[in-house]
């Protein structure tokens, strides 16, 4: 089976510290284990000349999903959990070059979504 890294994070809200941020994207993180490896990303280093441990983005994670129609629902259902918990965020879906944005759709919509998602998965794939 065909797999394909998709990139995902969430908006912060206006009183959001680190710790808030960082909590919430281990929640999400937990949720995509579910249906992939996931990945946190880290921050490109500003300073060529500096050492140390890079840092890990704080809101972003990739999962490595497969292409099965199967995979693609359970992603979306994920993402729409995490909403749901965490109201009056969004989310940003990346899969290849298109980019999705999800903020509480209807039921019409998130067929849509899935539909979209599972396109662009299997563009990315090929």
């Amino acid at each position: 089976m065909s797999h394909v890294r998709v990139r995902i994070d969430f908006t912060p809200l206006a009183d959001d510290d680190e710790f808030v941020l960082g909590e919430l994207t281990d929640d999400l993180a937990d949720d995509l284990r579910e249906i992939g490896e996931v990945e946190r990303v880290e921050r490109p280093v500003v300073d060529p000349h500096a050492k140390g441990v890079a840092e890990l983005a704080i809101g972003v994670v990739t999962v490595l999903v497969g292409t099965d129609p199967g995979y693609v629902q359970a992603l979306v259902e994920v993402v729409l959990a995490f909403l749901r918990r965490h109201d009056g965020r969004r989310v940003h879906l990346r899969v290849g070059d298109i980019e999705l944005t999800i903020d509480r759709p209807t039921h019409g919509q998130t067929d849509e979504l899935i539909t979209t998602v599972r396109a662009a998965i299997e563009r990315a794939r090929l």
